[in-house]
């Protein structure tokens, strides 16, 4: 068993997050090692036996379980594990310098950052005038993943995007509902926070990962994700995306600071997400 954690600054870091896993694990007898510090190890993802692996949007943290909304896409994929494995070493046997670019076995649909932006814009571009785009995410500051959601808008496409709000993300927000983007959010005093990061273009593909809508983590920081067209995990994702959808404040620009606004959901109190939990 071998375990890379993050030790930047953002998402926790050493001795804020980790460091006590560092120390239980190290103990058992599991090689753990600190990844490189210079960029977000943002990836969550497992491997067992070099046969199977689960893609995720969330932490290990348990105390999360209940009040964030999250996604596992878990595949017998050879492609795929295998991808994530040789990922996985360069990563671990390298742990003075930048990460390189992922590992794409073909077959494997995988997605990686450093270098997703271009991979998220193409699918999203790729959505069809008359169909419903679904997506929701914790972050957002990426213009070019705007930029391309306003012109599926334009093009005829319905956009319907879930988030939690924050003020960080109101200039996003403003853009997005002004090039005709339906942007729905979740607020301070209801039981739900998303953390996911999920994409459904078509009703027939979909983008599940650890990639936020913000240039570092699409551009700098290591991220994964899986860009799959399995009919379940499509289903699945879609009917998620546009349940948590349903249940939120539709976003109005004029109250962009009424974050204690209830949504149509029934309010509750819940446990705040971490800033940075990413």
């Amino acid at each position: 068993m071998r375990v890379l954690l993050n030790s930047d600054s953002a998402g926790g870091g050493r001795a804020a997050v980790n460091q006590a896993a560092y120390d239980e694990v190290n103990s058992s007898g599991v090689t753990v090692k600190w990844a490189w510090p210079g960029v977000l190890r943002h990836q969550k993802s497992i491997v067992v036996d070099g046969t199977k692996a689960a893609v995720m949007t969330c932490n290990l943290d348990a105390s999360y379980c209940a009040t964030l909304r999250d996604s596992v896409v878990i595949t017998d994929s050879h492609a795929t594990a295998s991808g994530i494995t040789a990922t996985f070493d360069a990563d671990f046997n390298n742990t003075s310098s930048p990460p390189t670019r992922g590992v794409v076995p073909v077959g494997s649909e995988l997605i990686w950052s450093p270098g997703a932006q271009a991979g998220l814009v193409n699918l999203i571009g790729a959505a069809r005038p008359g169909s419903t785009l679904y997506t929701e995410n914790e972050q957002l500051d990426s213009t070019p993943v705007e930029q391309a959601l306003v012109a599926d808008a334009a093009k005829g496409v319905t956009v319907d995007m879930v988030m939690t709000y924050s003020s960080s993300y109101v200039n996003g927000f403003d853009t997005l509902v002004a090039g005709g983007i339906h942007v729905h959010l979740y607020y301070s005093q209801t039981p739900l926070y998303i953390q996911a990061k999920a994409l459904s273009v078509n009703g027939k593909t979909v983008y599940v990962g650890s990639i936020n809508y913000v240039t570092s983590s699409t551009n700098d920081d290591r991220n994964i994700g899986i860009i799959t067209t399995h009919a379940a995990v499509v289903r699945g994702t879609t009917t998620t995306m546009a349940s948590d959808f349903a249940g939120a404040t539709p976003y109005n620009p004029s109250s962009s600071d009424s974050g204690s606004l209830s949504t149509t959901t029934t309010a509750a109190s819940r446990t705040p997400a971490p800033t940075s939990s990413g």
